[in-house]
């Protein structure tokens, strides 16, 4: 028996590339205050929700939380590229006046041989020794940051034009740097693995592992 790679089709038998992992934020712990450690981290924008923020101090919760999901992404792409999947929010309710309290998403590192194992965490507590825990470090890193730009904000009070550009600044999530650490959690999903050759069954197989 013999397997030909079918080259033509630009299909590769090393799919899926890379390495998966699992992120979970637990938020309620969180610093909510109108003030710039509000806002948490969330992909949300105000239009996404079913009702938009009230006023404009709620509005800027919001964007805090999106700027904040910026600033992590950007810290995980530094070393790879990274395809980010299977986001899930949890909120109290669908309001833009609701603040998130749990935050799960997938990223799919394409060259995770580029992510380190070492390092230390934002405390300076522990030392890093794997990669989830590279990852967890990135995205604590982020929550923990201060920072300003410019976005885009919903205004509630300007009438028809709600959005406007409007200088953002975002400050660490929570006082205790140790507390921002234990609430992420980062897991590898081992049984992402490419269907490589010795990775395949043999023809007797009667069941196939990813591992």
């Amino acid at each position: 028996m013999a397997t030909v790679e079918p080259k033509s089709m630009a299909v590769s038998l090393a799919t899926p590339p890379g390495q998966m992992f699992t992120v979970d934020i637990a938020q309620s712990a969180f610093i909510d205050t109108e003030t710039v450690n509000g806002g948490r981290c969330s992909p949300c924008h105000a239009d996404d929700f079913a009702t938009a923020p009230t006023t404009l101090a709620q509005s800027l919760l919001v964007s805090r939380g999106l700027l904040r999901f910026k600033l992590m992404m950007n810290n995980l792409q530094v070393r790879s590229n990274v395809q980010l999947a299977n986001i899930v929010t949890t909120y109290a309710a669908t309001e833009g006046d609701s603040p998130i309290t749990d935050l799960n998403f997938t990223l799919i590192f394409e060259n995770a041989d580029f992510v380190p194992t070492t390092g230390t965490t934002i405390d300076g507590s522990t030392s890093t020794t794997t990669k989830a825990q590279f990852i967890r470090d990135k995205i604590a890193e982020a929550l923990n940051a201060d920072h300003t730009e410019k976005m885009g904000v919903f205004d509630p009070t300007t009438g028809n034009s709600n959005t406007k550009d409007t200088e953002v600044t975002v400050g660490q999530v929570m006082i205790q740097e140790g507390e921002i650490v234990e609430a992420i959690t980062v897991t590898e999903v081992t049984t992402f693995r490419p269907n490589t050759a010795n990775q395949t069954p043999t023809d007797s197989a009667l069941t196939y592992s990813a591992e």
